[in-house]
């Protein structure tokens, strides 16, 4: 009867957390990837599991309430790594290797260039597939959006945008999931601007558009028919090290796009944290196409150590 006990506990828990291996290793050095996050996710739509491989790249791949009549898929999506999304068996008790390519596009921040990327939105009981270039759309609205960003930054500026992430929203799925949800946007899409002659390799900010491609959501960037002539940032960096604003190893750097004007800004983030727990942030703006001051923003308040 124990036997027998044990037994049914084993099978039990088995179907409730049927596990298998994932292995990481660089595609290049066949070295393995630390550290790594993926995520498992149940018929390409449903959060199962996540988590990071250890020091050796491995990571065991479990999810509980085991579907068999389910698909399950692995995903790997970092800017700095060719995206990975591939259906795993998780009833297999082998090992998967994934050997993750570098992404060639991508370029680290430093000291001489910025790389900013997007946001993303969490849904509620909903994974959204999360494209990375235009051939991860519906061809009608790869056409519409192309054509869009054309008109709206120009010819001579539209070949150095890429798309690098976004999120697509099954909107009748969704709201079947939440029926009281009432969303618009289906497509949220993160086009990455770069200008290397100016210190930047990716501007990044989100178009949104609806189901059938129409814009929701402009691009933060200029509206122009001519190439956007930017200062770059190491001269920007000597007029705010003039000014004061910039201070070595401390202050950060970052591109906004300011509507009103119709401009790209370079932005100077101090953060000065007192011993009596208040703080002080100032940020410092500059036109980016004339290098001329704008304004400095002070905001104020406590922390908590």
């Amino acid at each position: 009867m124990r036997n027998f006990f044990f037994l049914t506990i084993l099978v039990y828990s088995l179907n409730c957390f049927s596990q298998s291996t994932l292995r990481l290793v660089d595609s290049e050095t066949e070295k393995p990837l630390d550290e790594l996050y993926t995520y498992i996710y149940k018929n390409g739509n449903t959060f199962a599991n996540c988590g990071a491989t250890n020091k050796n790249g491995f990571k065991k791949l479990s999810v509980r309430n085991f579907d068999s009549l389910s698909t399950y898929q692995i995903s790997i999506n970092y800017l700095q790594y060719e995206p990975v999304w591939q259906n795993i068996d998780l009833t297999k008790n082998d090992t998967l290797t994934i050997h993750v390519k570098k992404n060639p596009y991508y370029i680290h921040s430093s000291n001489d260039i910025i790389s900013q990327g997007c946001s993303q939105y969490s849904f509620m009981n909903y994974y959204p597939r999360e494209p990375r270039s235009l051939a991860d759309l519906p061809e009608h609205i790869a056409d519409k959006v192309s054509l869009y960003l054309k008109n709206r930054v120009g010819l001579q500026n539209y070949t150095n945008f890429n798309l690098i992430g976004g999120q697509i929203i099954e909107i009748d799925e969704y709201k079947r999931r939440n029926p009281k949800s009432n969303p618009k946007t289906a497509f949220y899409l993160c086009f990455a601007y770069r200008n290397l002659d100016s210190g930047i390799a990716m501007y990044s900010s989100k178009i949104e558009l609806d189901k059938n491609g129409n814009i929701i959501k402009d691009i933060e960037f200029p509206k122009t028919t001519d190439k956007v002539k930017l200062i770059s940032l190491s001269e920007i960096k000597k007029k705010a090290l003039k000014d004061g604003y910039f201070k070595r190893d401390k202050t950060k750097i970052a591109m906004e796009y300011f509507s009103k004007e119709n401009v790209l800004v370079w932005k100077f983030i101090n953060e000065t944290y007192k011993k009596d727990y208040t703080f002080l942030r100032e940020d410092i703006y500059y036109n980016a196409q004339n290098a001329n001051f704008i304004r400095v923003d002070q905001n104020k308040g406590e922390w908590i150590e």
